[in-house]
This record gives C-alpha cells, sequence and structure tokens, in this order.
C-alpha cells in the first residue's frame, strides 16, 4: 500500500478505513486566499502533481499479475482501473470534485488490487493443496493428519511463490525479497492450505447433468466458503501481527471473513460446475465402452458357440 506525506501532517481517513498520509496543505483549498500570499493557482497544481505520482507510485507496485489484472478492468470496464483513476484526475483537474475525493479513489484503486492478488494466490493456494492432499488421501485411504500437513506445504510454497512473483515483476527495488512479506505469504498459505485440504469436498458425480452440475457445485461452494472465510480473516489477523501501524479492530476482521467467504463459496460454484460437467462426461465415457465391451462380448461368445455347432455337426 502507497502512502504519502506533506507539510508533515499525518491524518487517518476513518469513513474509507484506508490510512494514508495527507497531501493537503493544513489550510485547504477554501481557505487559500491571494491576500494571504499564497499562490492558488500553483497550490492547485502542486496538487495535481502530487495526484498524478500518486498514481504513478501505486502503479509501480503492480507486478505480472496484478498488472494483467488492471488489463483485464480496463478492456472490460468493470471495476476501478487506472484508466478510469487517470479520468478521476482530469475530474479534479477540472473542477468536478475535490482532491479528497480523488485521494480516495486513488486509494480505493490501490487498496482493491491489493485484495485482487490475495483473493487469486488464495485460489492458486488452495488448488494446490487439494491437488496435495488428493495424492495423500489416494495413498493413504483417507484423510487426517498427513492430508492437512500436505495441504499446508503445498499452500505456503504455493501462495508465497504468487506473490513474489508479483513482487519481482514490479518496480519496486529489493520488493521481491521481503522477508515480512515472504513470511506473511508463507503463514497464510499454510493456514489457506490446510483448510482447503481438510474440507476438499467437490460433490458426488451422478448420471444425470444437472445432478451432477448441481452436486460438485454445491460441495465445491461449501469448501470455497469455509477456505475463503478463514483465509480472509486470518490474513487480516497476520497483517495486524506484522504491521505495526495495523490496529486489529472485530469489526473489519468480521468484514474481511464474510467478503472472502462469500468469494470463495462463488469462486467454488463456478469450478464445481465445470467439474461436475466434466466428471458427467466421464460416466458417459465409461458406461459407452461397457457398452461397447458387453456387446463385443455377446458377439464373440454368438460367434464361438457357432463354430462349436459346426464342428460337431
Amino acid at each position: 500500500m502507497v502512502e504519502y506525506i506533506k507539510n508533515n501532517e499525518l491524518n487517518t481517513d476513518l469513513q474509507t478505513g484506508i490510512r494514508t498520509k495527507s497531501l493537503r496543505s493544513s489550510f485547504g483549498n477554501d481557505n487559500i486566499f491571494s491576500s494571504s500570499g499564497f499562490n492558488i493557482n500553483k497550490t492547485e497544481n502542486e496538487d495535481l502533481e502530487l495526484l498524478e505520482e500518486q498514481l504513478d507510485n501505486v502503479m509501480k507496485e503492480q507486478g505480472l499479475f496484478s498488472s494483467a489484472w488492471n488489463e483485464v478492468k480496463e478492456f472490460s470496464g468493470i471495476g476501478t482501473s487506472e484508466e478510469k483513476c487517470d479520468d478521476i484526475i482530469d475530474k479534479y483537474k477540472n473542477g468536478e470534485i475535490t482532491y479528497e475525493e480523488a485521494e480516495i479513489a486513488i486509494n480505493n484503486f490501490d487498496q482493491k488490487q491489493e485484495s485482487s492478488l490475495n483473493l487469486f494466490s488464495n485460489i492458486v493456494t488452495s488448488f494446490a493443496a487439494i491437488a496435495a492432499g488428493a495424492a495423500v488421501v489416494a495413498a493413504t485411504g483417507g484423510i487426517g493428519l498427513p492430508v492437512i500437513l500436505a495441504g499446508m506445504g503445498a499452500g505456503a510454497a504455493a501462495k508465497s511463490t504468487f506473490k513474489f512473483v508479483d513482487r519481482a515483476t514490479n518496480e519496486l527495488k529489493g520488493d521481491a525479497l521481503d522477508k515480512n512479506q515472504l513470511a506473511k505469504d508463507a503463514l497464510s498459505g499454510a493456514i489457506t492450505g490446510g483448510i482447503a485440504a481438510a474440507t476438499m469436498g467437490t460433490g458426488s458425480a451422478s448420471t444425470t447433468l444437472k445432478s451432477s452440475v448441481v452436486n460438485c457445485a454445491k460441495g465445491c461452494a461449501k469448501t470455497g466458503a469455509i477456505t475463503g472465510g478463514i483465509s480472509g480473516g486470518a490474513n487480516y489477523a497476520i497483517d495486524c501481527a506484522f504491521d505495526e501501524d495495523k490496529d486489529f479492530k472485530f469489526n473489519e476482521f468480521t468484514s474481511e471473513t464474510l467478503k472472502n467467504a462469500a468469494l470463495g463459496a462463488s469462486v467454488g460454484a463456478i469450478m464445481g460446475s465445470l467439474n461436475g460437467t466434466l466428471r458427467y462426461q466421464e460416466i458417459l465415457t465409461a458406461d459407452k465402452y461397457d457398452v461397447l465391451a458387453d456387446t463385443a462380448c455377446s458377439a464373440s461368445y454368438k460367434l464361438l458357440n457357432d463354430r462349436i455347432k459346426t464342428v460337431m455337426t
């Protein structure tokens, strides 16, 4: 998260919950008059430059995955993107919005980019943990501590790697090997991976497409909700533990938990629907081969029986 300061003044935006170091003069635009010796145009130009610098610094934090997500939002027009932030700065320049509104909008963009990166990393982490857990289940025949431990290990490795790649491809020097961030990602990934492996219910396929899709969607949605909720709450708690300037607030903890549970359930339902469709196709294919095998056996038996009759007669 990018932070800024001007005239050594530190303010907190309680409405958005975003910690920012204000770029504004303690006088504010409304109290700056030419009779006081201040140049209004100069102050406005300085503020415009600071907004542009703020957005530029946010974009320098964007690595491979974050930048790709920004491109997706710009292409689709959904969500706040760099392009929309440029439009917001233009609105401030034209006097359509206040400086504070522009500053908050850019901070919101920064926060949403970070939240989206965490969401994507949690999805990758969950898949890696479930794959590792499934391999252990196949080897041991049941879900237990070894499955959870495998999920934790895979989760820690997956999330650390995902976030490392993103930081390594941004424009900030030394950001990739930030020990504090590496520790946070490993701990968060281990928690997410352990939960994902322990709750990896995907639902059962059926002989009808509808029931297969519904069953698998429900199973994956449940797994996604549990994993997402615990991951969201854990991520918030870990951030508070590692960040001296961030205080733990129960309402924010609850909000992060519920928000990530909902997102996890949504993603799980979508992936479950796809999984149900694929598993239904597998059942159809297996049934087709069984029918072909039965038909082949019947034909072979009839041919053999006819040959025996021929020989006997």
